[in-house]
């Protein structure tokens, strides 16, 4: 069996807005494991969402749906791409023609450049004029929009309808969407603008072209003036360009010889390479790094509500702290210490691990559980406190090994399971007491047979069935009247 397809930790995020979205509208899914996986796989909130998320995404199909996604998206780039270097290719070919005519150099540079430019110049300013919130994708540039339509196009299934929303949700805070798709975008015009350049490679050194300048109403110091301009940049890089006097003679007719056609092939293929080619290579690469380097930092917004509301599930005040060592053949049972002198030995009463939604101590839980006001204590007892960290266990092991009490209500919460963990201590308060009863606290919301489990657990470390409280009121009338105690 093949191990399942990594998300990449920007997947993993939009995996998690798809499900906020979705529990938002219709409420949190169901996950059996939550409570102990996302714990255990994450120290910290955002990994909890994170695990939970994969979960759940695995379950409802929308994992599958992101990895598809990429595959989809990486598949047509590349088709983009080879596409948009042919097309580069064919606008050479028909800008420059068969040679049989005299090349307008004016008109073929704008016919090659014209569009690139005027796509830069909207380019930049929708970047300038970008906002920062919405909760919407902007910017990037209209080749990056087409291919990312493209994508989401060719999946129409339930599964992948809250992609594009849930994509915006997470990069349309800032710029990061538009550097992503700014990067796919100028990726497709430097594909373009290198057929361009390569046609016009091919073409020049395969046939003869003549090149020309024509005018009606500009003087032709106009185009001398242009000329020089336009080469000035591609001249620093060791490009041929013509001389005033190549361009003055040629407005008249083409030039007859070779270095006069070659200064204009170069000056061509320079201006392509300099105000073309590399500044979409260059913003290719920035808008990538710049990406990337976003890529870095996203994080979820653990601020938006439905995020919010997982924090009191995936983040409880009191965690189980479980066991990680091998289980023991045989639970360790309690060796009770000697009776106090007297019949008025101290009553202890603790809790191990309640749910945050539980009261304590003892008179408020029992009141809760009975629906009564609470009660005041006709005996006398000491309350142990909750025992949820390390530390709380430790000093609780201490006080009553040096003052053991004669009864140790130890409250447990029903929900959860008898584990190895909870019975061994357990097994240790009850060394320290004369007389031990385990009370189930929240019975009425336990599942079937959770009685019994913990009945079956308590018998292997010795303490029987008459041990165990499933009543709230038995169990505060233990604690409470020394007569009460038959241990």
């Amino acid at each position: 069996m093949t191990a399942p397809v990594s998300l990449s930790p920007f997947e993993a995020r939009w995996l998690a807005e798809i499900v906020r979205r979705h529990e938002e509208h219709h409420g949190l899914l169901e996950d059996a494991a939550e409570p102990a996986a996302a714990p255990a796989a994450a120290p910290d909130f955002e990994g909890q969402i994170l695990c939970r998320a994969d979960r759940l995404g695995a379950r409802q199909g929308w994992r599958a749906a992101v990895l598809a996604w990429r595959r989809r998206a990486r598949t047509l780039l590349l088709v983009a791409l080879a596409l948009a270097l042919v097309l580069g290719f064919g606008a050479a070919a028909g800008v420059l023609g068969d040679g049989s005519r005299p090349v307008n150099v004016v008109w073929t540079l704008g016919g090659l450049l014209g569009v690139h430019a005027l796509s830069l110049l909207l380019w930049l300013a929708a970047m300038a004029l970008q906002g920062r919130g919405g909760g919407r994708i902007r910017g990037g540039g209209s080749a990056g929009w087409m291919w990312l339509r493209l994508v989401a196009l060719f999946d129409r299934s339930r599964t992948a309808a809250d992609l594009p929303l849930a994509l915006g949700g997470l990069l349309g805070r800032g710029r990061l969407a538009g550097w992503g798709i700014g990067a796919a975008s100028h990726a497709l015009w430097l594909a373009a603008l290198l057929g361009a350049t390569a046609g016009v490679l091919l073409l020049l050194a395969t046939r003869r072209y003549g090149f020309v300048w024509e005018t009606t109403i500009l003087p032709a110091r106009s185009f001398v003036d242009l000329s020089a301009a336009v080469g000035a940049l591609p001249a620093l890089l060791g490009f041929p360009v013509p001389d005033a006097a190549m361009v003055t003679a040629s407005g008249a007719a083409p030039l007859a010889d070779e270095v006069g056609r070659r200064a204009w092939a170069g000056w061509l293929v320079g201006a392509m390479v300099v105000y073309g080619v590399l500044p979409r290579l260059l913003l290719a690469l920035a808008c990538a790094g710049l990406w990337r380097r976003g890529l870095g930092r996203l994080r979820l917004d653990l601020s938006r509500p439905g995020y919010a509301r997982l924090r009191a599930v995936l983040m409880p005040g009191s965690a189980r702290i479980g066991v990680s060592d091998p289980a023991p053949a045989v639970l360790p049972c309690p060796h009770r210490p000697a009776p106090p002198a007297g019949r008025g030995g101290a009553a202890v009463a603790v809790a191990i691990e309640l749910g945050d939604d539980l009261a304590w101590p003892p008179a408020a839980a029992a009141a809760a559980e009975t629906g009564a006001g609470r009660t005041r204590c006709s005996g006398a007892w000491e309350d142990g406190g909750r025992l949820d960290s390390r530390e709380q266990r430790r000093a609780a092991l201490g006080r009553l090994a040096a003052r053991p009490p004669a009864r140790l209500l130890v409250a447990v919460d029903a929900r959860q399971t008898p584990d190895r963990g909870t019975l061994g201590l357990v097994a240790e308060l009850a060394e320290r007491a004369v007389a031990t009863r385990v009370w189930l606290c929240a019975g009425a919301r336990a599942p079937a047979g959770r009685a019994a489990q913990w009945r079956a657990g308590l018998g292997r470390i010795g303490l029987d069935a008459a041990a165990l409280f499933e009543d709230a009121a038995c169990a505060q009338a233990w604690l409470e009247h020394p007569e009460a105690d038959g241990a």
